[in-house]
Order: structure tokens, then sequence, then C-alpha cells
């Protein structure tokens, strides 16, 4: 028996992996070890390598073989990941083969809305699975706000909020001009660009951010899927594999225990996993796409950001942006002075401490208060068909709670 498991794994790796991978090793494996993550960031077609097999049925067989040989985790690494991968897609209803961050929003439509339909299941399955249950909640919000951006990939969306601000800050110039002269970077880059971007910058921007989605679901829903499927025993595979650093074996060793607040624990860190090593460096590449675009495009989603988890405050009242006469250089020196709170966000999403701040000072209390205090109203939101979740969370859907909101913010004082 072990001589067909060998013989299957030998003849599979030579026929399924391209020769430019090939790196023989002394006792004869090829192909299947010491391969690269080609596509660790998720921002191409296919898994984490994409010349391994979709098909974890394909996979299996491969794997068990490395395992019953002994060889060290960190040898196949890239085919474990592909492996719980597959298995994850599989179950999720996704093809990896059709699930190309570049081919933009129409192309990826089904594929966001695939994403946070199995987050809500893995939650409503699994109660420990905190992570997966918040991300999948306020997902359709994510994926309404890159379908509004988009709007026929034109610019009306980013017009309408340009010009939102600029009669924002037109009021403040009306009290003490030239308010404009100090603006915040983020608001004046909204200014700058609204008239002229392009679809094209669009475009780009919305392949950044599918591209995040995709990497999210890479990284974290394997190491899910893992534990599922072998408990602690596959993370201690995937952390010997090094896949997993220390942080998050710690965090999935707190799930394992099943107490309350080491759950809840273990999946802040996964939170803090997905948010500040996963996709950290794709936001600010984000950010910085041809300045002042990337700034204005985040700043853009963060003023229009309203997460669809009951009770959630969105960014703009969380940390509402206080424009004041001194800072803005407004006011003389003996002249009135006063302060107005806007119904502008004071963080863009783009930035890691902002967003970080929001996520736990607000988003992740939000969550756990819902489960915990209201079952019957968390699990009706985790089982809303996904096509209502995003339609529902659709800007002229929620325009007038939008407004609602920006008026509930605004404040001047005067003295």
């Amino acid at each position: 028996m072990k001589k067909l498991v060998f013989a299957a794994f030998t003849a599979f790796a030579v026929v399924a992996a391209p020769a430019a991978h090939a790196q023989p090793a002394a006792d004869g494996d090829v192909d299947y070890l010491d391969v690269p993550r080609a596509n660790e960031t998720s921002e191409g077609n296919g898994g984490v390598v994409p010349s391994f097999s979709n098909d974890p049925e394909v996979l299996r067989p491969v794997l068990d073989a490395a395992r019953e040989r002994g060889v060290e985790p960190a040898r196949y690494a890239g085919l474990l990941h592909q492996y719980w991968l597959t298995e994850a897609t599989r179950a999720a209803g996704l093809d990896l083969a059709n699930w190309d961050p570049t081919r933009g929003l129409a192309a990826n439509e089904q594929n966001l809305a695939k994403v946070f339909t199995y987050y809500e299941k893995l939650q409503r399955e699994n109660p420990d699975f905190l992570w997966t249950g918040q991300g999948g909640m306020a997902g359709p919000s994510f994926a309404a706000g890159i379908m509004d951006i988009d709007l026929g990939r034109v610019v009306l969306g980013v017009h309408e909020i340009r010009d939102v601000v600029a009669e924002i800050v037109q009021r403040v110039n009306d009290v003490a001009a030239p308010a404009t002269a100090n603006l915040p970077s983020d608001v004046q880059a909204v200014l700058d660009v609204g008239g002229s971007i392009t679809a094209e910058d669009i475009a780009e921007f919305q392949v950044r951010v599918i591209a995040m989605n995709k990497h999210i679901f890479t990284d974290l829903i394997p190491q899910h899927q893992a534990y599922l499927g072998g408990g602690m025993a596959a993370i201690d595979e995937y952390h010997a594999a090094g896949l997993i650093d220390d942080a998050a074996y710690s965090a999935w060793q707190d799930i394992a225990t099943g107490e309350p607040d080491k759950i809840v624990d273990g999946n802040a860190q996964l939170l803090y996993r997905e948010q500040n090593q996963a996709i950290a460096d794709q936001w600010d590449a984000a950010s910085s796409m041809r300045q002042p675009v990337g700034r204005a495009l985040t700043y853009v989603s963060t003023i229009a950001a309203d997460p669809a988890i009951p009770g959630l405050v969105p960014p703009r009242e969380a940390s509402p942006l206080t424009l004041v006469a001194s800072d803005l250089g407004g006011a003389e020196v003996d002249g009135p002075q006063w302060h107005l709170q806007t119904p502008l966000p004071a963080f863009n999403w783009a930035d890691r401490d902002g967003r970080w701040a929001y996520i736990t000072e607000h988003m992740l209390p939000t969550y756990r208060a819902l489960k915990e205090q209201h079952p019957d109203q968390w699990m009706a939101a985790l089982s809303k068909p996904m096509d209502q979740q995003i339609l529902e969370q659709r800007a002229l859907v929620r325009l007038p709670q939008m407004l609602r909101s920006m008026a509930s913010v605004t404040q001047a004082q005067f003295y």
C-alpha cells in the first residue's frame, strides 16, 4: 500500500506541475516540495500556487503521501495551503480558476457574495468563529461600496461626495475665509480630484480592493477549514509549515479552549492578522496610487461607509472631523473664533491606526454585544439572503439614513 501511495505521489507530481517549479530532492521528490506560494497575496487568478490543482481530491493523496513519508511540513507548505484553500473554496461554492481580481468588478460580484455568504455560514454553524461572523455581517457594506463607486464606470459617486465636501468647506469659508488654505490633506484630495478622476482610476482601485477581499479569504479561511477538518493537530501542522506565526497559533489555542473570554481574544488576534498583516501593505498601495487619487478614493470610501452590523455607528459618527478656525488660518487673531464638527470622518480607512481603532473600539464590541445580548437579531442578520444584504447597503437605498447621520453629526460653535 505504501508503494502505491508513493507511486501516486511521484507520478502526479511529474505530470501536474510545470518543469519550472521542479526542485528534485535526494529522495526523488519533484514539484510539490519547496514550491513558493507565488500568488500568496491573491492578486492573480487561481490559488496560492497557481500551478497546483484546484481540486482537493487530487491534492489530498499527494499531501498524505508527504506526511506518511515524514517530509518536513515546511517543505510542503505550498501544497498544504493550497489543499485547505481548495477545501474552503469548494465548501463556499467558489471556483479558484475563475477568481481573478484583475478582471474587475463585473467578473467578481458573485465571488464577493459567495465569500461573505460562507463567512456567515461558518459563524452560524460554529459559534466560536466570531471573526467570520463579523466579517460576513460587515461584508455586504464592503461589496455595495465597490458597486456604488463603480456606477457603470462613471464617476458620479465621487462627484457627488466631492460636492458634499465642497459645500461643507464653503460653509466654513462663509464664516472665516479662506478655510481651504489648510484643510486636512484627505479632504483636499477629494476636492482636487473629484472633477478629474477617471474610469480607469476607479477600475484600478476596485481591482486592488477585490484582491484584498480574496487575500483575506485565502489567508484566514483555510486556517478555519483546517481546524474544522483536523482540530488543533491540523493547526499544529499549519504552524510547523510556517503558514502562520506564533501569534496566530496562539489565537487558535485560545479558541480551542472553549472559554468565552479566550475565544474572544483568539478571534481578535485573527482580526489583527487580517488587518495588520494580510492586507495592510495592500491598503498602503491603494492609498498611494497615483496621488492624490488613491487618498481621495480611500477617503471617499470612509465617508460613505455604513457597516451593516446592527447598532454600529459609521466612521463619520464614531470619529467626526472637527475643523477649528485657528488651525485653518480662517480667522484673525482678534476676530471671531469657531469650531465645526463636520459629518466627515477624522481618519482614512486606508491608514492602519485609524482603521484598527475603529474596529477595536466600535466594531468588535458592537458585534459581540449583538451576539450575546440580542441573539435572535444576530441570527436573523446572519441568515438574510446575501443578495438582499448587499442591496440594502447600496447608496441609493440607504441615502436617507446617511443624510440623517450626517445631519446629526454636524455641530458648530462660535465664541
